[in-house]
């Protein structure tokens, strides 16, 4: 019988050892023991331990990016197959749908990338040492005014000068202050926070705030690639500042100097939006002349967070890019399908329909997004309504 093994963290990612593996093609909700209910990508997985074999059910919690390992007591090879159908009877009543990989007739190369791109042989990082996780902003006015609170508290009590300790608080509230301002859109004043965070007190977190508003809000890049350089200088395995470094490079077609910064995000179990950085990997990847790799990568993300839409638009992008008008036309309608507001969604989708010589079918997506909901709609809705002039009337 399958249980929870708390001992193991992670599956053994050596390819001589594995004798089977099946991952999940669909990202259910579970709840495992003790933890909150959230969705989880699976796999099932045989590995030889010495003269016996270990089968196994890993679960990989999106939310918290925890491993869940289950594992039956050790089997014989004869019984081997028996104990993988029972684990996959137990992962299925769980919700996954699992999917055969073909391990024992992949080459070395196809078993590495399998390995790398599936987050049950990740292994943890160090908690210690990683950075505490900041709560989720509900209501962003709100927050700020706690915060203002807390200062107004601070300086209350440090009337005769701060000490080295009130200045460390001073500044994270200054620091999480730029974060709720940055969150609401209002650049010039969470620039202001940032800069008199690291007035008191030099930290990581308010120089990638800055990075992010050099770059983005002020059209800065050479700055914010300053910034986030110097919160990397101060914390290297900071994986936050490692990712928006990779997407400006990506931005500025700088995509070797991308490579090894989204890399090492993606591989951060504790980074919550690792997907993003393994996205971005995977584009940088196609972009630097390794096509399947990156497209490994890519799915490897959209495995975890499936409706990811700028995954689906990069996946679709590539295979279309590549003349492969099956796999783009999949990939574009999974991104239509997943993020229907996004009116790129049905144009892309629609192009490729077009190429396809399904007519039909592209008239319904351009037809999706020939009218504009927002002002900044207008200039792919206009794209849309010329495709829908030139396939004519049905």
């Amino acid at each position: 019988m399958l249980q929870e093994d708390p001992k193991r963290t992670h599956v053994p990612a050596e390819p001589q050892l594995i004798v089977a593996l099946y991952v999940a093609t669909n990202q259910p909700v579970v709840q495992p023991v003790g933890r909150t209910a959230q969705a989880a990508q699976g796999a099932v997985v045989a590995v030889r331990e010495g003269a016996t074999f270990q089968v196994m059910v890993a679960l990989t919690l999106a939310e918290s990016g925890e491993n869940v390992i289950y594992s039956a007591p050790p089997v014989e090879q004869r019984e081997v197959q028996q104990a993988l159908e029972e684990a996959l009877n137990f992962a299925e009543s769980m919700g996954f749908i699992l999917d055969g990989t073909g391990w024992a007739n992949l080459d070395d190369a196809h078993r590495s990338e399998l390995l790398e791109s599936t987050p049950a042989f990740w292994p943890p990082a160090d908690v210690e040492e990683a950075p505490a996780e900041k709560p989720q902003i509900d209501d962003p006015m709100q927050a700020v005014a706690r915060l203002f609170a807390a200062f107004a508290l601070l300086l209350l009590a440090s009337c005769s000068g701060m000490s080295a300790e009130q200045r460390a608080q001073a500044a994270e509230i200054h620091q999480q202050l730029g974060d709720n301002l940055l969150y609401q859109g209002d650049a010039q004043g969470a620039i202001k926070e940032y800069m008199q965070s690291l007035d008191l007190d030099e930290t990581p977190e308010a120089h990638n705030g800055l990075g992010l508003i050099y770059w983005y809000s002020l059209g800065r890049p050479e700055d914010g690639a300053k910034e986030f350089k110097r919160a990397l200088q101060m914390r290297p395995d900071y994986s936050e500042a490692m990712t928006n470094l990779g997407a400006l490079y990506i931005s500025r077609s700088q995509f070797t100097d991308a490579i090894p910064l989204l890399d090492k995000a993606a591989r951060d179990p504790l980074y919550k939006t690792r997907t993003v950085a393994q996205a971005n990997l995977g584009w940088a990847l196609y972009k630097s002349g390794q096509p399947e790799k990156g497209i490994g990568e890519i799915r490897g993300a959209l495995a975890v967070a499936p409706k990811y839409c700028l995954g689906w638009r990069q996946l679709g992008t590539i295979y279309s890019e590549q003349s492969r008008l099956d796999e783009a036309s999949k990939a574009f309608g999974r991104y239509a399908e997943e993020c229907p507001d996004v009116g790129d969604a049905h144009l892309l989708f629609g192009k490729v329909l077009a190429r396809q010589q399904r007519a039909k079918e592209a008239r319904a997506e351009f037809e999706r997004c020939a009218i504009p909901k927002q002002e900044r709609d207008k200039p792919v809705a206009s794209e849309c309504a010329r495709f829908l002039k030139e396939l004519g009337t049905p």
